[in-house]
């Protein structure tokens, strides 16, 4: 069950943990002892900490496990937390006593990351907030992280080998912000041409990420080869046949190597050996076949044909590395359940060794694959939560339900061969506290009580509680934390329709007093980045749901009574002004910061604006035409240039919204967006202007 976990155990750098703690902590890193120490049962990672005189002494299997044992002691003992969006250490001047606890995951594995976080969320990161972000894994307990940066350099080196040219390699790439669907063979070129001066950087971007999560002990996923090549690879090969799936969102349709011809393993090989080459392995290969794309077999040899996709993905893996696992994402299981029963699953997997395959079941908070397919308990997989689509920033979760659920599948005696439990989103930076609660949930085969869980939550997060704070979080709880429609998307933020409104999925009223509740302490956190953070998410939240009613009135009264119309016009567009100056107090919340950090990647005034295009299509148009507005967000910039003025459009009488919206994406002009401004002060503002 868990031997093939164990077997990939490497040696690390010394005191790599402890380089967490002082980039973390600074010099008070120095109080804390660090040890190595033994594996639990069946070899988990364990932790021991414990506090006597002001010497914190922490116990790990490993150096995640060391960190998140000091990760535990700081919440607990010291009441600090560590995020995304920044940390809560304001720590004692004396280390608390802690009594002395160890704790042992209940999984080998801890895994982290959607492929599709490569696109929404790290797509124009650099190594300093990679360094932040591995230094949140290690904190958390993440050992088994995807890592898909920098490997269009091996492509193209792979393909230059098979004699694919230059310029079908360059058409056959995607831009920065659609390179994951373009990885799981999605689609061709959209975004693109993909500049050299990104390859070559990813490439050592990669490399740079790659060690420190070597270090820190984690064993990172990377890329393998499914079958996907230029549209073009037959005319090089012309006795290979290309098969095409169902095209996917809208794009053309993608071309992959028919399974059973040996160009297949022989390519996936050349991509083993080549990765490994340039960037090592720790032996875990990312190949996911037919993502949301069914494949085209013919009935009467459609299980043939998918066992003979399985054998030639997992040959194309041992061929290039003897001690390879084939790791996928099982997606498709749930999103095409229809196409995917018991017999085409089972083909798909029957002929990988024992050991030698772990299935991503990528969202079983919502849909239980591994309760459906035997072939999925026998083969091996991870629990994963999938809590965000296309970082869309609503704030939603149904906190005890995802507790709950994982809870359940650990205790479930039918589990099979569960290895491991992971966070799958596609976004991050959302909603933090579903992520601290399902991190924790990889530490504990217990059930978690949402509320005596949500009081040491609170205490961390601000480094204090009082009674109003702990009200405006029982609301948000009951109001907010209660939701399991993770594709609510606020009709004020969508392409205009006049069929009318979608009704929030909360309470707005309670809402704006949980913003009221939390100001009550503004004078005490006003300068903690966390409270900051917290205020202004749930007053945009407050000030959307209104946006939301006022819309409603618009549209009901548009084309009666003009003067009723232009005076509801007027309210709902000072209200989305108001919430762009809400979402500019945080530069993670602004458009500018999502562009500006994709200029930085370019080289020369051309590659900047082929990333910058590529950052606002994403967030707008995406391409196609079935996915507008899908990873649609509040931020500033967004609000006041695009989301406005195409209500302006609309309201206008301009009928060819799609052509506006791509014109906006094609441009470079400076954006119109709000000046920061004190998020406290403008919350207040809000509160007293439409309370």
């Amino acid at each position: 069950m868990l031997l093939a976990a164990l077997a990939l155990i490497t040696t690390y750098a010394p005191n790599p943990a402890m380089a967490v703690l002082q980039r973390t902590l600074g010099k008070r890193a120095i109080e804390f002892t660090l040890l190595e120490g033994p594996r639990g049962e069946e070899g988990v990672d364990r932790y021991t900490l414990e506090a006597t005189n002001g010497k914190v002494t922490v116990t790990g299997s490993t150096p995640v496990a060391q960190c998140r044992g000091v990760y535990a002691y700081l919440r607990e003992a010291c009441h600090c937390q560590i995020n995304w969006s920044g940390s809560n250490l304001k720590l004692p001047d004396k280390f608390p006593e802690y009594p002395k606890k160890t704790v042992d995951s209940p999984v080998v594995l801890h895994h982290y990351y959607n492929v599709c976080t490569f696109g929404y969320t790290t797509v124009w990161w650099d190594w300093k907030r990679w360094e932040k972000e591995i230094d949140w894994m290690a904190f958390h307990g993440i050992n088994m992280p995807l890592a898909m940066n920098g490997q269009e350099k091996v492509w193209q080196t792979v393909f230059k080998q098979f004699g694919e040219s230059d310029e079908a390699i360059k058409k056959h790439f995607a831009g920065p912000a659609f390179l994951p669907w373009h990885r799981m063979g999605n689609l061709n070129s959209h975004g693109g041409p993909l500049p050299q001066s990104w390859i070559d950087g990813q490439a050592e971007l990669q490399k740079k990420i790659l060690k420190r999560e070597r270090e820190l002990g984690m064993k990172p996923v990377v890329p393998g080869f499914s079958g996907f090549v230029p549209v073009d690879f037959d005319k090089v090969h012309p006795d290979v046949k290309l098969q095409s799936p169902v095209a996917w969102g809208g794009f053309d349709a993608t071309k992959f190597v028919d399974a059973r011809n040996p160009m297949f393993v022989r390519i996936g090989k050349a991509f083993v050996q080549a990765y490994t080459k340039e960037f090592g392995t720790d032996h875990y290969y990312l190949c996911d076949t037919f993502n949301e794309q069914d494949p085209q077999y013919p009935e009467a040899t459609k299980l043939s044909d998918l066992s003979a996709a399985g054998k030639a993905v997992y040959e194309s893996i041992k061929q290039g590395d003897p001690e390879g696992i084939w790791v996928m994402q099982g997606w498709l299981f749930y999103n095409s359940r229809k196409y995917w029963q018991e017999p085409e699953v089972e083909a798909l997997v029957k002929n990988v060794p024992e050991n030698k395959m772990i299935i991503l079941d990528l969202a079983t908070n919502e849909f239980q694959v591994y309760k459906e397919h035997a072939s999925v308990r026998r083969t091996g997989w991870i629990y994963n939560t999938l809590h965000n689509y296309g970082q869309n920033t609503s704030l939603q979760g149904k906190l005890q339900s995802l507790a709950d659920t994982a809870a359940a599948a650990l205790a479930d005696p039918k589990k099979g061969n569960l290895m491991g439990m992971g966070l799958t989103m596609e976004g991050i930076d959302q909603n933090p506290v579903v992520y601290e609660l399902m991190t924790d949930a990889m530490w504990t085969s217990n059930r978690i009580d949402i509320d005596k869980w949500l009081d040491d939550y609170v205490k961390s997060r601000y480094g204090e509680e009082t009674k109003e704070v702990k009200a405006a979080w029982q609301i948000l709880l009951h109001e907010i934390y209660t939701n399991t429609d993770y594709w609510y998307h606020a009709s004020w933020r969508m392409r205009p329709n006049p069929k009318g409104t979608t009704a929030s999925p909360f309470n707005v009223d309670e809402v704006g007093k949980a913003v009221r509740l939390l100001l009550t302490a503004s004078t005490k956190l006003k300068d903690n980045a966390l409270y900051q953070r917290d205020l202004v998410d749930v007053t945009k939240t407050w000030l959307g749901g209104l946006a939301e009613r006022d819309l409603g009135r618009l549209l009901a009264s548009q084309g009666n009574d003009p003067a009723l119309f232009n005076k509801n016009k007027g309210h709902f567009f000072a209200l989305l002004q108001d919430i762009d100056r809400v979402m500019a107090t945080r530069s993670e919340h602004r458009l500018s910061t999502w562009i500006a950090d994709a200029r930085a990647w370019g080289k020369g005034e051309a590659e900047r604006n082929l990333m910058e295009m590529n950052a606002r299509m994403q967030v707008t148009v995406w391409g196609g035409p079935e996915l507008f507005d899908y990873a649609n967000k509040e931020w500033a910039g967004l609000v006041d240039d695009f989301i406005a003025p195409r209500w302006e459009q609309y309201f206008g009488g301009k009928a060819d919204l799609p052509k506006w919206e791509l014109a906006w994406a094609h441009q470079t002009t400076p954006i119109k967006e709000s000046k920061p401004e004190d998020p406290v002060a403008v919350a207040k503002q809000m509160a007293g202007r439409y309370s």
